[in-house]
């Protein structure tokens, strides 16, 4: 093996060579082919080791006439990757065959010339199933961003159709309701709410009793809206003689907004539990992806303003009623409590010191029993001390203070003063008797007046008493009164909001709530439509009367009846055997 060159003969051969001439030489050598013997390329291969801890490296031996231009660097080529060995199964290699030609079983001898091993084949893998965890539930029309896929030309001209301004109201709105059915995916709360919306709406929602599904004739030779139609339970009674179902007549009107009032500030707090958020929203999501495809699909042009203004009702429903939710739990407050159990007050009964319930083990038995004699002196006096004045301070410090009147009254607040940051840090930083602090909170003011009451019984009243009642509402006209209220309370009230509460008064001129009978949404509504909801025809009744003669006729009725539909059953248990 020759060395290699020096830097001085290096350059000398390299000015030396005729660029030319290399170029010629190196094209024809190209046509030539390769430029080594087939012993030369074969002595290049790695011989077998004969130990396994010794690593030899072999390096061909190349001729004199082959330095020059074209001979290579001198490397020491790494040696190549060994064969990937077949996976073995049961003790036996398995070889895969190329372009997926299932291999046969042969006799292979190792590279390292061990004993030969048998090659099988491999099985098939088996496709894993889905198993349906992470798919997607199909939309139910009520998520947040839910958009309702666009209208098809067939679908438009079909909807021109049904909703054209000369079909009668009643056809186009029982439509609506029963393609609005078909086209949401309502669970059974959603369903519910639905239901008594639309009864209180005068639509006759009732349950198809006995009806059973569709058999397969049917489904093949009726068209989808037919199959809906079969399928609907919504109806406009308008030739039905029943009075609690719209009838077109003159005695009902067409007003959305009122019946989104009546249902929300009315039937919702009576029918459904308000006891979290998430169910306030639920339930107004449901009447406003309503009245947004009553919109969409121009259902009745003529009512447009009237259903926007439905629309509004449900955003101002969403807010209040949580609100009121908050405050009737919280109301009176620590200061009206106070003040009715240092003067004789609902909540004198059942104070701390007057309770009879509790005694010395309350604690033990986890009993709240609520807020003592000297913390009510302690939390009223000091309330009076911060808001009141220097006068008002000195006469509720006398002994004499007593309650001179109590009104039930019907309030609207008009105006809510909150209490400042610089009041609320006076009043945390006041201690009690034990020496913590903050258990005193800061007073705001809530301003209110005259309201004419919920309206959902009449009184029982003569026409010279709902003369006088009327008289004194309307003299009381915009005059307002003030009452004094917990900030952290006042933070849930909101202008419009309505009581129901009894009004204490004390010889000082302080007013109090002792009681709160009632809170009701700024927009409280009660509609004619309430005293129709459980109404049913009456029918003629054939039984005879009691008399004084015979007084027990209706009780042997009965008893006949019972006895009859006794022996009904007998008959048809006998006839099951």
């Amino acid at each position: 093996m020759s060395s290699p060159p020096n830097d001085v003969s290096l350059s000398r051969a390299i000015s030396e060579i005729d660029l030319n001439v290399a170029l010629k030489a190196v094209q024809a050598q190209a046509e030539t082919g390769p430029r080594y013997t087939k012993d030369t390329l074969l002595a290049l291969r790695p011989k077998i080791k004969s130990e396994k801890d010794v690593e030899h490296v072999e390096i061909a031996e190349v001729s004199p006439d082959t330095e020059g231009l074209m001979t290579p660097p001198y490397h020491a080529y790494p040696k190549p990757p060994p064969p990937t060995p077949a996976t073995p199964i049961n003790g036996a290699s398995v070889g895969a065959s190329a372009n997926g030609i299932e291999a046969a079983d042969t006799n292979v001898a190792n590279i390292n010339g061990s004993a030969p091993v048998v090659v099988a084949e491999q099985p098939k893998k088996k496709k894993k199933k889905s198993s349906g965890k992470n798919k997607k539930p199909n939309p139910t029309g009520f998520e947040e961003f839910y958009a309702d896929p666009p209208t098809t030309p067939d679908e438009h001209e079909e909807e021109c159709d049904l909703y054209h301004e000369t079909r009668p109201f009643a056809d186009r709105m029982e439509t609506c309701i029963q393609r609005y059915r078909a086209r949401r995916k309502l669970d059974e709360v959603r369903s519910n709410i639905l239901t008594k919306y639309f009864m209180l709406g005068g639509v006759d929602s009732t349950s198809k009793a006995f009806t059973g599904g569709l058999d397969k004739e049917t489904v093949e030779n009726s068209t989808a809206a037919e199959i809906a139609a079969i399928q609907a339970s919504d109806f406009l009674q308008t030739g039905s003689k029943n009075a609690k179902y719209y009838d077109g007549s003159d005695g009902w009107v067409v007003d959305f907004e009122s019946v989104v009032k009546g249902y929300f500030s009315h039937r919702v707090p009576r029918l459904f539990p308000l006891d979290s958020e998430d169910e306030i929203k639920t339930i107004v999501s449901v009447i406003r992806n309503f009245l947004n495809y009553v919109l969409q699909h121009a259902v009745c042009p003529e009512y447009t303003e009237n259903v926007m203004a439905a629309r509004f009702i449900c955003e101002v429903a969403e807010k209040e009623l949580w609100c009121i939710k908050q405050l009737a739990s919280q109301l009176p407050g620590d200061f009206n409590v106070s003040a009715s159990i240092l003067y004789g007050g609902k909540y004198e009964a059942i104070s701390l010191d007057n309770a009879a319930w509790g005694g010395e083990d309350a604690d033990l038995l986890g009993v709240d029993l609520g807020i003592s004699v000297l913390q009510a002196e302690r939390i009223f006096k000091t309330g009076i001390a911060f808001a009141g004045t220097d006068e008002l301070f000195v006469e509720t410090m006398k002994a004499d203070v007593h309650i001179t009147k109590t009104e039930s009254k019907y309030f609207e607040v008009v105006g809510i003063e909150r209490a400042s940051l610089l009041s609320i840090e006076e009043y945390a930083a006041i201690k009690d008797h034990n020496g913590n602090a903050g258990f005193i909170k800061a007073l705001g003011v809530i301003k209110m007046k005259a309201w004419g009451g919920p309206g959902f019984d009449e009184d029982d009243l003569t026409d010279a008493e709902a003369e006088a009642a009327k008289a004194a509402l309307e003299e009381a006209g915009d005059t307002t009164e003030s009452f004094w209220l917990e900030d952290e309370l006042l933070q849930y009230c909101f202008v419009g909001m309505k009581v129901d509460v009894v009004v204490r008064e004390l010889n000082i001129g302080i007013k109090f709530f002792d009681v709160i009978n009632g809170i009701y949404c700024s927009f409280h509504t009660v509609l004619p439509n309430e005293k129709m909801v459980g109404w049913k025809e009456p029918v003629p009744n054939t039984r005879p009367p009691p008399t004084v003669e015979d007084p027990e006729v209706e009780e042997r009725a009965f008893e006949a009846i019972m006895e009859d539909d006794l022996k009904q059953d007998q008959k048809e248990f006998e006839g099951k055997k």
